[in-house]
């Protein structure tokens, strides 16, 4: 057993080197992800009847009902009891980014943001930093990380003419959109995993995430605009797709900011109040958004008027790899747990270090390293929710897992690579990853700190 759980470590191990160094070997992260993960779970099958025992051995008495064990049975409670809630927890946070995805790319296509770019189009160059992160930052709250990341970079790429400055700029967008992401429960794939598995709540989250975030969204770009001399080399041709080619009048486009905005606002509420799954209120904010898009477009309805718009990335697939990552990166946090090895890490950590602090330090290397996501689903997976001691950093909204989702945000920035969105920040900019370690690594690391100090505190 202990050489199986060895050899699943290594394997895992092995494929996030390769997910990290995608931009040297040029092989696809997300098929990584995804093989990795379905290979993790064919070797735990080849002991999972000592797994069993050791981690689920009340739960599998329980479905024998005084029946011999059998390889059959072993097969059939993993399938049914153990990979079966891994598949359901996936899928739901699955179907909350296709809904929230579909709802920022309606908004795309109208032509919602299309005045962004003439209002962004300015001379000053700090300015336009500030602009830009805040933006991101208000964006990546209420949509994943990624998307934003493709959306901000179609923006900028409009203005900005000067590839040395787009460069700085892509670093902020990819450092406000990872800030963004991890202060609201519906910014980014892990704070939904951590509140749909019920560790979190939207508002006391939100609420002792907001300083830390917003001190280390203003000390990075304090750090970075000290990069910045003379104004923004603007580029000087505007094609028509560039600024509006949307049906939509100007009040319709502000109506539909409104309500697919509020919409994503109104998620928690909905889940707050019914007690449904979050992904079931991004499913009804986007049928009530369909509807008015619907209305607005009467008279162009059933027939293909639109206008084939300009994107950076087609949001299909990027949307696409989203979902096929997380479904690859949590199979193989999961077998971690049921293998036993993070019940290890968790004794081992309580035993001898026993500190909070601690532990974000590690997660934040380890996110450097390998991406965010699976590091944030394996931490959640280490220590469970404390449900008798409310005074518990592990208890609902206890310490950890806001250190949690604040250390991978920051962790996956340091190295550019730690993240889906750093990966297409790099390959659409090309910017060098030593480049980027020379000049930016050391930023990060420098906002990662003063975000710490105002967490601790602050908590």
């Amino acid at each position: 057993m202990l050489f199986v759980t060895l050899v699943i470590v290594a394997v895992l191990f092995f494929a996030y080197v390769l997910m990290e160094t995608e931009h040297m070997n040029r092989i696809n992260r997300v098929a990584i992800a995804m093989f990795s993960g379905v290979i993790v779970w064919v070797l735990y099958m080849l002991r999972a009847g000592d797994f069993i025992h050791l981690v689920h051995p009340d739960e599998y008495k329980q479905f024998l009902d005084g029946a011999a064990s059998t390889t059959s049975s072993v097969k059939e409670f993993v399938a049914n009891n153990i990979l079966e809630q891994y598949i359901t927890e996936a899928c739901s946070v699955i179907l909350f980014l296709i809904s929230t995805n579909t709802i920022l790319e309606m908004m795309n296509n109208n032509g919602v943001f299309d005045s962004l770019t003439k209002w962004l189009r300015m001379r000053s160059s700090r300015r336009f930093l500030w602009i830009l992160s805040v933006l991101t930052f208000c964006i990546s709250a209420n949509v994943d990380n990624l998307t934003t990341v493709v959306l901000m970079m179609g923006l900028m790429g409009k203005i900005v003419k000067s590839e040395y400055q787009r460069s700085i700029y892509a670093c902020t967008i990819l450092v406000s959109a990872l800030l963004g992401g991890c202060f609201s429960v519906i910014g980014d794939m892990s704070t939904v995993v951590l509140w749909t598995r019920g560790v979190i709540t939207p508002t006391i989250f939100s609420t002792g995430m907001f300083l830390p975030c917003i001190v280390s969204l203003v000390t990075f770009n304090l750090l970075l605009s000290t990069t910045l001399k003379g104004g923004v080399e603007v580029t000087s041709i505007i094609t028509s797709y560039d600024m509006d080619d949307s049906s939509f009048a100007s009040w319709q486009k502000i109506v539909f900011l409104v309500v697919g905005i509020g919409g994503l606002w109104f998620i928690p509420s909905f889940h707050a109040i019914t007690k449904l799954p979050p992904f079931l209120g991004a499913l009804c904010v986007l049928s009530f958004l369909w509807v008015v898009e619907g209305i607005f477009n009467f008279k162009r309805n059933g027939i293909m008027l639109f206008v084939q718009r300009n994107y950076l990335t087609n949001t299909e697939f990027v949307g696409m790899r989203i979902i096929l990552y997380f479904i690859g990166a949590s199979l193989g946090a999961g077998v971690l747990k049921e293998c036993g090895a993070l019940g290890y890490c968790a004794s081992w950590l309580e035993e001898n270090i026993d500190n909070v602090y601690v532990y974000g330090a590690i997660l934040s290397v380890f996110s450097s390293v390998c991406d965010n996501i699976p590091v944030v689903l394996m931490g959640m997976n280490t220590f469970p929710m404390e449900t008798a001691d409310a005074a518990s950093a592990f208890a609902q909204n206890g310490m950890y897992w806001q250190m949690l989702s604040y250390c991978c945000a920051m962790g996956g920035s340091l190295f550019f690579v730690g993240t889906l969105a750093g990966q297409a920040v790099l390959q659409v900019e090309n910017i060098p990853f030593s480049w980027y370690i020379r000049h930016y690594a050391w930023r990060v690391l420098a906002t990662w700190c003063v975000g710490l100090l105002v967490f601790w505190l602050t908590h």
